[in-house]
């Protein structure tokens, strides 16, 4: 009789995996692999002391939030987000996001107000521009778990990591932008916050929607 699976093992290869993916994903957001990088299997695993595997898993997993493509031969890159990329994930968080705000102010969700005011004590706090861009898209995506909406949120998960390499992209493009977008991003967010404590569903959304349209002028897509 053939001996049954062992979940230890099965449990350590899902760890491995997911470590690789999450180290993989601040290394492609943050701008470390830059955009049109090749990412080769053997070598990310001997830079990483992995074998394959849990490599090929990762890139598998990045390419479905859309950080990492494949050609038709099967050779991996950090894709290069041109203006037409920029501008679809423009249209999709001015789609999703106001709807999440509306329905966030709707809920009242004490933990999200507390994670949001966490969020921005560590966002008036770094100095970071990689670190910026990660808070700044953890705001909205914890609004658009408040929303309490899966479907919703599926979406954003979607382009959530887009979202930040994006930010991250504009934002080392506009260097001398840099303490202005930190005072900007905190004001705003400031008053996001304080919309969305009001439980004025239709201000929240409002808030929202011009919140996104300041920033895609603010960091012009066709930089």
């Amino acid at each position: 009789m053939p001996a049954a699976p062992s979940s230890t093992r099965i449990h350590r290869s899902a760890s491995l995996s997911r470590q690789v993916t999450l180290e993989l994903r601040r290394a492609i957001v943050s701008g470390d692999m830059p955009q049109g990088d090749s990412l080769r299997e053997v070598a990310l695993a001997e830079q990483l002391g992995v074998s394959r595997v849990p490599v090929r898993e990762a890139l598998i997993e990045l390419e479905r939030h859309g950080l990492v493509e494949f050609d038709d031969k099967g050779r991996t890159r950090v894709p290069v987000m041109t203006g037409k990329d920029l501008e679809e994930i423009y249209q999709l968080r001015l789609a999703l996001e106001p709807l999440a705000a509306r329905l966030a102010a709707g809920r009242a969700d004490p933990d999200m107000f507390e994670a949001l005011e966490q969020n921005m004590t560590a966002t008036k706090r770094t100095k970071s521009l990689a670190e910026l861009s990660h808070l700044d898209a953890e705001f909205h995506e914890i609004i658009v778990q408040g929303s309490g909406n899966r479907r919703l949120q599926q979406s954003w998960e979607a382009i959530r990591y887009q979202v930040e390499l994006w930010l991250t992209h504009m934002q080392k493009q506009h260097l001398i932008m840099t303490r202005r977008t930190h005072e900007d991003t905190v004001s705003s967010h400031a008053g996001l916050l304080k919309t969305l404590r009001s439980g004025d569903q239709e201000a929240a959304g409002e808030e929202m929607h011009n919140h996104v349209v300041s920033w895609r002028k603010m960091l012009p897509i066709n930089a």
